[in-house]
């Protein structure tokens, strides 16, 4: 007879969870003994850190999109008060 295999439980972990994590990584904690405190293995806590190094990325071209609206909304406000001038002194 075969024993029939059970599957394993997986954990779902925040967020939040995560960026701690790699934060502790960062600041210069071992994975090995953040694995054994948090009860995370240390593959997976590899993981989280190489996922979060993508995220720099992401934020860049948020950055520039953000930069580049100021910009623009900062052009309009400049045509604006000028305008607001002119109006302003006619009799």
């Amino acid at each position: 007879m075969k024993q029939e295999k059970s599957k394993r439980p997986y954990r779902k972990y925040d967020d939040a969870f995560k960026a701690e994590a790699i934060n502790q990584i960062l600041q210069g904690r071992s994975v090995k003994e953040l694995s054994l405190s948090l009860g995370v293995s240390e593959g997976l806590l590899y993981q989280w850190k190489s996922k979060g190094s993508e995220r720099p990325y992401e934020n860049r071209v948020e950055l520039k999109s953000l930069k580049r609206d100021n910009r623009r909304l900062k052009e309009e406000n400049d045509i604006l008060k000028k305008a607001l001038r002119i109006f302003s002194q006619s009799p």
